[in-house]
Order: structure tokens, then C-alpha cells, then sequence
């Protein structure tokens, strides 16, 4: 009944939200889920498949891959296995471009949750991993450790499938602690039924240490605790006698002189609830232990009401256990001899035979209907795969008929097109030939105009070609003049400009000696009055400030009636501390130790995981990367995209700040890229700021150049490249 209200909720609530929406998207998951396990599988197969192409066609894929998990998980478990390995690739085919990390860690643990069905745990293990380190990055919502504690059971049940305890301890405290933080009562009755679980197994093949079992009993007592205060609030109302159950039987076995009382307490109180909620099921180890109770106490006819009862039970219950049938038909034999009622004991002894004979006909019969239920399945697809032939064949068929009325059509088209076409190129050779008769008598009035100027012309030519050919001569004759006075200037001015080029060179190789000199010193006194300036703070105003707090904590911790000075140096030693934090992380951007110690790589990825913010992941790749550079060239390095970082952070209000670095060819490329509200690089003047000066002077000394794109609103990437040596 809970489950049918809680259905007819989800489809109100679907049905009143609008098409396309978000919420809509999040909310046909768990409609789909409801639907799948009220088995209506086809419309919760129909209803994912159609927000799939709705969530597909928006700009956030978080949707669509969210929605082709759960599709994947709903295939695998009706065993279409193709279908459900189409899903899951279309779900991790946009996992690069989604943004949310909760939706990022869902699709590792649907792929990890399918390779654990396929009996690929370690690899399974490896995609879990992965989903939590997403998940443990979103924001800790009721559905985000919903899916941690999925996460946490399947790694506890893959450990558990190992006889790996101490794994499988891990992970069942984990459970617990993420159980505890969500609040969530059946999550935390769960978490404490599985650790309980845990610690009896592991006792159970170990019994060389009492402290276990105690840790089991201390779990399953505060799972009884959880159910019987929250009774109204479990899902499952048989939680309550299923913990009493396993109490009795921890009580019973592991404790027979000790806790008689309690184990026949506890399966009295799992016997009331079991009877209670119809679960005949959970009434046989009650009874079971109650029996042996009275056969322990020398009641040997109560024992035996109890074996007659578990035995009535078990038979109502609609899946019989023949393990358990045949348990009780062996031990009601056994007591009917120790009584001398052999006859009995020979009907409970053909019954156990009965009884094996049908659980082993039973087996035979499960065999062949999985046999039979395999070749109709074969002989399905055979059919199926007959169907998808002939169906393709026909629609190459229509396909072909339409690529032939289309070229028939186009035929006709092409002759109404060809006739109109000649109807136009008779006219127009029609209008070309006035044309050309009307060009032809134009053509003869030109040239006979054109003969007489041709005359004139003959005429004018004779005298210019004799004036022509004495300015020639005249031209020629200074022009050689001109030459031999331009080439012994030239050969002279030739000697000069050399003697100042080497002069020139010689004194901008000095220029540039002294500056990478000056660059050299300067730089190198920077470094060192950063690190002095960093012992003195952390040894001189470190030690000042500890000793400030230290001093302020003793007298904090005498007693004193005045509560306002109490107050007052609690908030001076909460702010004493700031102060400090603030001295470390100013000591340690002045003196990097970690490049001298470890090299550029670990400090950069020391930076980035200290200037990340929870508005704001700085992350760190190197990409083929092995730094052969000197400590001074990797400290400028680090000064270089310390001061580039620190501008993102300040002025580029950006979510997601990454620094590359990568080498090919013996050159070293380095990107730093954020995602924030860019600038305008030819409004914004970057030649006058300090900083930016600052790194030119850095680059000139390592032989780099820069380069930055920006546009508003779309981030900022700047690239820098330089010898790798």
C-alpha cells in the first residue's frame, strides 16, 4: 500500500511539471525506477526512452546521461545485456562535458555496478572509486549519499565475496558513518544489520577473538535499538524480527551457557512480529532456537511442539526451503528415537525421504526449465534476427524504388528544362547578330577616321624619333657619369656602415650581458630576501604569535567569573589563529622549499591544491613532462605562474583555474586557462601594469615568450613557450 501511494505521488507530481524541465528530468528517474519494480516494465522502458531524446537535445548532458544509466540498470536486470551496454555507452560518451560532479560519480557507479554482474569485481572496484571521489566533491545532499551508501554496500558485498575482512571492514564503517551522517533510518538500519553481519562471519571463521563477536552483538543491538524506536518509519515493518532472529541464533550459538535467556527472549520477541506480519519464513530459526532451548532444559515435549510448528510453517510458506525441511524432519527422527517411538521416527524419516526425493526432482525440473526457457530465447532471436533481414531488405527495396521515381522525375525536369534553355539561346543569338551588324558599321567609320589620324601620326613620329635619339644619346651619357660617382659612394659608405654595424653589435652584446647579469642578481636577491623574509616571519612573528596564544589558552583555562573576558580571549586566540594560518601561507608563497626539495612539479601541485577555494578548483597536469631545468629557472618558473594565477583568482571571478604543463621537441609549453568573465585584450592595457612587467622580465631571463587570448564573458587562456633546457 505504501509502495502503490508513493507510485500515484510520482506520477501526479510527473505529470504536473513541463516538458523538458530539469525538474522533470530528476523526477522521471525515480518515476521509471517505481514503475520498473511495480512491473511495468514497458512504460518505464517507454517513458525513459522518450526524455532521453528530450534530455539529449539540451545543453546540459547531465540530464541525458543520468537517464541512460538507469535505463542501462533496468535492461541489465530483464538480461538484455546489448541493450543495456548501449545505454551505459551513450551515458559515458558525454561524461568529458558535464559539468556536475554528482552526475559524474552516478555513471561510474552504474559502470562499475553492471561489471559487478559480469564478474569483473576488480575492475568494478576501480570505477566505485572513481564515483566516490566525484561524489565526495558535490554537495552532500539526501540523493548524493544515497548514492555513496550504493557504493559502500557493493564494495562491502564484493569484500565479502573474498573472505576479505579487513576490506570489507572499511567499507562497512564507512557505510555507517555516511548512514549516520545522512539520517536516514533504513540506510542506518541497514549499515549497523551489515556490520553485525560482518563481525559474526569474520568470528565465525576466526574465534580466537572475543572482541569481534562483541563488536557483532554491540551492532545488532543498536539495529534492534534503530527498529524498535523508529517502527513506523521502516519500510519493512519485519526489520524488527529480523534482527531479534539474528540476536537469538548469536545468542544461542556463541553463547550457550551465558545468554540462554536472551536468545530464547529474542526469538520469542521475532516468533510475536513474524506471526504478526504473516513472514512464516522468519518463524522457523525462532522456533528453532526455542526448541533447542527446551531440549536443554529437559522439556523435551515443548521442544518437540516447537520442531512441529517451525516444521508447519515452513510448509506455509509458498517458497519451501528443502535445506531447512529436511533439517527438521532429521531432528524430529532423532527425538522420536531418544523416546522409543520408533514408529514416528520412521514417519518422519520417510518423510525426509519424500522430501529429498522432491527437492532433487525439484533441482532436475529447475534444469530443464532453464534449458527449455534457453531455446525458446534462441529460437526467439532466430526469429528476430529473420525478421530484422527481411524487414531490411524490404525497406532497401522501397528505398531503391524511391532512388528511381526520383530520377525519372528528375529526367523530365532536365528535358522542360533543355527546351527552355534552347527557346533562350535563340533569342539571344538573335539580338547578338543586330548586335554585330550595328558594331560593323561603327567598326568602318572608325577606321576610316583612324587612317587619317595615322597620317598625322607617321608624320609626328619621324620628328620625335630625331629629337628622341639625341636625347638619348645625351641621356646615356650622363647617366654613366652619374653611375661612376654613385658606386664610389656607395663602395664607401659600404666600408662605414660595417665598421658601425660591428661597433653596434659589439656594444648590444654588452647591453644584453649586463642586463641578464643585472636580471640575474636581481632576481637572486628577490629569492633570497623572500626566504629571509620568511624565516624571520615564521620564526620571529610565528613564534610571537604562538607563544601570544599559548599564554591567552592558560588563561582561558583558569576559571573566572567574569564571562566577558572569557569571551573576549577566546575570540583573541580564534583570531590569533587566523593570524597564523595566514603567517604559514605567507611564509610558504616567499620560500618554496618544495622546489628545492622535490622539484617544480611537486610545488606546483602543492600551490594549486592551496589556492583552491569552494568557489574555485585550481588543478594541476603535466603531460609528458620531466623539468631539466635549474632550481633559479624553476623558481621564475614558479613566479611566473604564481603571479598569473593569483590575477585569475582576483580578477577573473572564475570556478576552475588549470595549469598545463607539457614538453615536445625540447620546447616547454605552459597553459593557464580559466573560465571567467575574460577582458577586452585591446581595450585593456597590459604593458603599464607591474605585474605583467614583472613576467616579461622573468620570461626575457628564461628566453620565453607569451601569449593571451581573452574575450568577455569567455575566460582567458595564456600560453607561454620557451627552451626546455
Amino acid at each position: 500500500m505504501h509502495a502503490q501511494e508513493q507510485l500515484q505521488e510520482l506520477q501526479k507530481s510527473y505529470y504536473n511539471l513541463p516538458l523538458g524541465s530539469k525538474e522533470r528530468f530528476l523526477l522521471t528517474g525515480k518515476y521509471a525506477q517505481a514503475l520498473y519494480f511495480n512491473n511495468e516494465k514497458a512504460l518505464a522502458s517507454q517513458l525513459l526512452n522518450d526524455n532521453i531524446q528530450l534530455a539529449k537535445n539540451y545543453p546540459d548532458k547531465q540530464y541525458y546521461a543520468y537517464l541512460n544509466c538507469i535505463a542501462a540498470i533496468n535492461s541489465y536486470n530483464d538480461h538484455l545485456f546489448e541493450k543495456s551496454g548501449f545505454y551505459l555507452e551513450h551515458a559515458k560518451s558525454v561524461l568529458p562535458i558535464i559539468v556536475d560532479n554528482s552526475t559524474k560519480g552516478y555513471i561510474y557507479y552504474c559502470d562499475g555496478w553492471i561489471m559487478t554482474r559480469q564478474n569483473k569485481e576488480d575492475q568494478a572496484v576501480s570505477q566505485f572509486h572513481k564515483a566516490i571521489s566525484f561524489l565526495e566533491k558535490a554537495p552532500q545532499t539526501d540523493v548524493n549519499i544515497a548514492r555513496k551508501l550504493a557504493i559502500y554496500k557493493e564494495l562491502t558485498a564484493i569484500y565479502a565475496n573474498q573472505r576479505n575482512f579487513e576490506f570489507q571492514e572499511k567499507y562497512t564503517s564507512l557505510l555507517l558513518e555516511t548512514a549516520k551522517a545522512g539520517r536516514n533510518i533504513n540506510s542506518l538500519f541497514d549499515a549497523y544489520m551489515q556490520a553485525g553481519y560482518l563481525f559474526e562471519e569474520e568470528y565465525r571463521s576466526d574465534r580466537t577473538n572475543p572482541n569481534v563477536l562483541k563488536k557483532a552483538e554491540e551492532h545488532y543491538l543498536q539495529a534492534h535499538q534503530i527498529a524498535k524506536n523508529n517502527r513506523k518509519n521502516l519500510i519493512n515493518p519485519t526489520d524488527m524480527a529480523y534482527v531479534s532472529v539474528n540476536l537469538a541464533n548469536l545468542y544461542h550459538e556463541f553463547y550457550p551457557e551465558n545468554a540462554a535467556k536472551k536468545a530464547a527472549s529474542f526469538a520469542q520477541q521475532a516468533l510475536e512480529i513474524a506471526q504478526e506480519t504473516g513472514q512464516y519464513a522468519l518463524t522457523v530459526p525462532a522456533y528453532g532456537v526455542l526448541a533447542d532451548e527446551a531440549f536443554k532444559n529437559g522439556n523435551r515435549d515443548l521442544g518437540k511442539k516447537y520442531l512441529q510448528q517451525a516444521l508447519y510453517n515452513l510448509q506455509r510458506e509458498p517458497h519451501y526451503d528443502y535445506q531447512v525441511g529436511l533439517s527438521l524432519y532429521s531432528r524430529l527422527a532423532e527425538v522420536s528415537v531418544e523416546e522409543g517411538k520408533y514408529e514416528e521416527a520412521f514417519q518422519f524419516q520417510k518423510s525426509y525421504i519424500d522430501v529429498f526425493e522432491e527437492a532433487f526432482n525439484s533441482d532436475k525440473l529447475d534444469k530443464t526449465k532453464q534449458l527449455e526457457i534457453k531455446y525458446e530465447r534462441e529460437l526467439q532471436n532466430q526469429k528476430l534476427m529473420r525478421l530484422r533481414l527481411e524487414g531490411e531488405k524490404k525497406e532497401q527495396q522501397i528505398t531503391l524504388m524511391r532512388a528511381l521515381n526520383d530520377r525519372q522525375n528528375q529526367l523530365v525536369e532536365n528535358l522542360k528544362l533543355n527546351e527552355l534553355n534552347r527557346t533562350q539561346q535563340l533569342k539571344v543569338l538573335q539580338l547578338e547578330r543586330d548586335k554585330k551588324e550595328k558594331d560593323l558599321q561603327l567598326s568602318r567609320l572608325e577606321n576610316a577616321q583612324r587612317l587619317q589620324e595615322l597620317d598625322v601620326s607617321k608624320q609626328e613620329i619621324a620628328f620625335k624619333s630625331r629629337m628622341n635619339s639625341i636625347y638619348i644619346w645625351l641621356f646615356i651619357s650622363c647617366l654613366i657619369a652619374v653611375i661612376l660617382l654613385f658606386y664610389a659612394y656607395w663602395q664607401r659608405s659600404n666600408t662605414l656602415k660595417q665598421k658601425e654595424h660591428l661597433h653596434s653589435l659589439e656594444i648590444e652584446k654588452n647591453n644584453q650581458q649586463h642586463a641578464i647579469k643585472n636580471l640575474t642578481a636581481m632576481l637572486a636577491g628577490e629569492e633570497k630576501e623572500r626566504t629571509r623574509l620568511a624565516r624571520d616571519l615564521h620564526d620571529g612573528l610565528g613564534g610571537l604569535l604562538s607563544s601570544t596564544k599559548l599564554g591567552l589558552s592558560s588563561l582561558n583555562d583558569k576559571e573566572s567569573e567574569q564571562a566577558a573576558v572569557k569571551e573576549g580571549i577566546t575570540r583573541s586566540i580564534e583570531l590569533l589563529d587566523g593570524a597564523v594560518d595566514e603567517l604559514r601561507k605567507l611564509a610558504h608563497n616567499l620560500m618554496p622549499d618544495l622546489i628545492v626539495k622535490y622539484g617544480l612539479q611537486e610545488a606546483l601541485r602543492d600551490y594549486a591544491a592551496r589556492m583552491s577555494q569552494p568557489n574555485c578548483q585550481v588543478e594541476c597536469e603535466f603531460l609528458q613532462f620531466e623539468s631539466n631545468l635549474s632550481t633559479e629557472h624553476e623558481i621564475s618558473l614558479y613566479r611566473i605562474i604564481q603571479e598569473l594565477v593569483n590575477n585569475a583568482l582576483k580578477h577573473a571571478e572564475a570556478s576552475n583555474v588549470l595549469i598545463q604543463l607539457s614538453a615536445h621537441n625540447e620546447r616547454l609549453h605552459i597553459t593557464i586557462e580559466d573560465d571567467g568573465r575574460g577582458f577586452d585584450t585591446e581595450k585593456v592595457d597590459l604593458q603599464h601594469s607591474a605585474g605583467m612587467h614583472n613576467i616579461q622580465s622573468r620570461l626575457s631571463f628564461l628566453y620565453g615568450d607569451m601569449k593571451i587570448l581573452s574575450a568577455l564573458g569567455e575566460g582567458t587562456t595564456i600560453e607561454i613557450e620557451m627552451p626546455l633546457v
